[in-house]
């Protein structure tokens, strides 16, 4: 592709180091309502909209805004790190002086707080989460609403996440979608969806949007 001129990021499984601390949320969750969640219900069930976890393990609706909390609340007693390459990737970008954005599926008080806890937030001049607009991944209004945050035209711009939504929101919107597999049950699904590039590490994706090294 013509370099970019901006770049934006999904967060969960592509920059930060979230699946595990997502299952094991999952697991004492799930709990406290009499449901089974092993590992194989991970993988049959998991999606960025976590909506959708909590339909097929058959949570019932009235829950779901007290599973919200109390999920956020099993997070945060264990904080992920970032993925390995993640801050570097980021300082790469920077160099470019390239503007870059996150838009991500979570929760706008739990990235957040990631955020500032890792030091991040100053990298981003567009922030779009899971909360802050009726339409989810795949739905491209979310990507849509960061370019115009910063003022770029999709077509010059690439995504780079880790999930088919990514991807689908991506290819919807216009911009360059870039598929970088992180720690979700989810890679078959990835590859099939048949991303602009598939790269196997951050360095990689961003090598094949052309920046340089």
């Amino acid at each position: 592709m013509t370099p970019p001129k901006a770049i934006l990021f999904d967060w969960d499984g592509t920059l930060i180091d979230s699946a595990e601390a997502s299952y094991r949320g999952y697991v004492q969750l799930f709990a406290g309502y009499s449901l089974p969640f092993d590992r194989e219900s991970f993988e049959r069930t998991y999606c960025p909209d976590w909506y959708r976890t909590y339909e097929a393990i058959g949570l019932p609706r009235e829950h779901w805004k007290e599973a919200d909390d109390r999920w956020l609340a099993l997070y945060a007693e264990q904080p992920p790190a970032l993925l390995p390459g993640a801050r570097d990737g980021l300082e790469r970008v920077a160099r470019a002086s390239l503007p870059m954005g996150l838009v991500t599926s979570g929760q706008r008080e739990r990235v957040t707080a990631d955020l500032d806890r890792l030091g991040l937030r100053p990298f981003f001049s567009a922030l779009v989460c899971g909360s802050d607009l009726p339409e989810r991944k795949p739905n491209p209004a979310p990507l849509r609403r960061a370019l115009d945050q910063m003022r770029v035209a999709a077509m010059e711009s690439a995504y780079i996440g880790d999930s088919p939504e990514d991807v689908q929101m991506a290819q919807a919107a216009g911009a360059f979608a870039v598929a970088v597999p992180g720690g979700y049950p989810n890679r078959k699904e990835l590859v099939a969806a048949r991303a602009d590039v598939f790269a196997e590490t951050l360095a990689e994706a961003l090598d094949a949007v052309g920046l340089p090294p």
